[in-house]
This record gives C-alpha cells, structure tokens and sequence, in this order.
C-alpha cells in the first residue's frame, strides 16, 4: 500500500498482545485513539511486525518519500 506524501504515520498495537502484534497506521486514521487498535476500527498500512520491524518500516516509508 502507497502512502501520499505529507501523510503522518503511527505504530500502534494492532488486534492482538503479542510480540508481532504491531501495525503501521495513518495517523489521522488513529487519531484519538488508544492502543490497540481492533480490526474494523482502522485499516492498517502494514501488520504483523514485531515493534522494531514497525518502526523500521515506517522510517523506511518516510525516507522513500524525499
């Protein structure tokens, strides 16, 4: 999934409380809301990662986008 440039992102909990339950979301996607995120409440840009692979993709999504 693309992601628009300017668009903000946030690593949060996503459905579930182990280690590779994190996701990358659209920040305005989650906005005012608390971790975890359950399915239906927000479309994750990605999922299934342990938080340092969240933060890594999501460092990556930034640099591609310069």
């Amino acid at each position: 999934m693309t992601v628009e440039p300017g668009t903000k992102l946030r690593v949060m909990k996503f459905d579930g409380d182990d280690m590779y339950s994190y996701a990358v979301f659209r920040a305005a996607d989650v906005k005012g809301m608390r971790s975890p995120i359950f399915h239906g409440q927000a479309r994750p840009v990605r999922s299934g990662m342990s938080k340092m692979q969240a933060d890594a993709y999501k460092a990556r999504m930034l640099a591609d986008r310069k």
